[in-house]
């Protein structure tokens, strides 16, 4: 594959593929895998939460219009360990 080929289609989604991963919570990271929690819904997630199972996936949080300072994080962080 030509190197100018690689990633377009990412250049098409909103920020290039980029978030906050809903599981452990990397900011600024590619979510270009998907998850699947125990109702069948299914989610974008990172590469390293890509291989969760169905239990953890339940417990993820809500990243909507979230932005990506450390502040916010640590704001999500305290909501997901009291769920």
């Amino acid at each position: 594959m030509a190197k100018t080929k690689r990633g377009k289609s990412l250049w098409n989604t909103p920020s290039k593929g980029r978030g906050t991963c809903p599981i452990c919570l990397s900011t600024r990271i590619k979510l270009l895998y998907s998850a699947t929690n125990s109702d069948g819904k299914t989610m974008p997630v990172c590469k390293k939460c890509s291989s969760v199972n169905a239990k953890t996936a339940d417990k993820a949080v809500s990243t909507v219009n979230l932005g990506f300072r450390g502040k916010l994080r640590r704001e999500l962080n305290r909501q997901k360990q009291t769920v």
